[in-house]
């Protein structure tokens, strides 16, 4: 008899997959449009939108001729960074087209994280701690117990 296998982890199933029916850089190619923002940062996106990917060659589109004349001057750059996120070498020229653009939603920063409120025993010896030893001590300390489990 032989022994149980280990469950094959999805991520694996799924990369082998798409490997075996050759559909890894068809996948990253269409995953180029949902990266360019990530890889141009957020005032460039505003002004750009990756198109399609053919032949290696990737379209920008471009909302005016002064953004595609500075991001000619970037093109050996752009290339590297949409390669390296992409994990291989797709992209190998970028054309930029001049065209009208919906305005990019901006997306708001995130919210900064809530603060950790301390345990309400910390809080309590902080208030109690300037009436240490007075006789007051311990009805504050009743009165301040009910009011921190509220």
């Amino acid at each position: 008899m032989s022994s149980p296998r280990a469950p094959t982890l999805l991520r694996i199933v799924l990369a082998e997959t798409l490997r075996a029916l050759d559909l890894e850089r068809p996948l990253k190619a269409a995953s180029l449009e949902d990266l360019w923002p990530e890889v141009v940062g957020p005032e460039v996106a505003q002004r750009t939108r990756a198109g399609a990917l053919s032949r290696g060659r990737l379209t920008v589109l471009v909302t005016d001729s002064v953004w595609l004349q500075q991001l000619t001057m970037l093109k050996p750059r752009l290339i590297e960074a949409l390669n390296r996120h992409l994990g291989e070498p797709l992209v190998q020229d970028l054309f930029f087209r001049v065209e009208t653009l919906p305005r990019a939603p901006i997306l708001p920063a995130a919210p900064p994280p809530l603060p950790v409120e301390p345990p309400p025993q910390v809080i309590l010896d902080a208030y109690l701690a300037p009436v240490q030893g007075l006789p007051c001590e311990s009805v504050l300390a009743r009165i301040l117990r009910r009011a921190l489990a509220r």
